[in-house]
């Protein structure tokens, strides 16, 4: 058992975006296993990018917010789940007035697997 505070983690700050890392792969048994909290502040956007080998499922929590997966455009809500596979080219946008925050979870981690599109 490992029991993690939202307030204990801190915020680490991307590329329109910022992140808490809540779980490692030791923490769920999974190699390559990594659960994210993700923040898309509001009236931005995070560019198209993609990865060769992780999987990634979405779940909203709180806000709204679109996803374009491969030209194929997703607005989600609280209470809404969405799988990105490897090789999948996918944005994130916040059109909206309230941050759009949702928990990532990643299979198949590697380093250095974030590959930016050109702008």
């Amino acid at each position: 058992m490992k029991l993690v505070s939202n307030s204990d983690v801190e915020w680490i700050v991307g590329e329109g975006y910022r992140k808490k890392i809540l779980l490692r792969d030791d923490d769920v048994n999974l190699k390559g296993g990594l659960v994210q909290l993700v923040e898309i502040p509001p009236h931005t956007k995070v560019r198209e990018h993609y990865h060769k080998s992780c999987t990634e499922v979405f779940h909203v929590l709180s806000g709204q917010g679109t996803f374009v997966i491969d030209e194929t455009t997703i607005n989600l809500a609280p209470g809404q789940t969405l799988t990105c596979e490897p090789y999948e080219v996918h944005s994130t946008e916040n059109p909206f007035d309230e941050p759009f925050n949702y928990i990532v979870f990643k299979t198949n981690v590697v380093e250095n697997d974030l590959f930016w599109c050109s702008v």
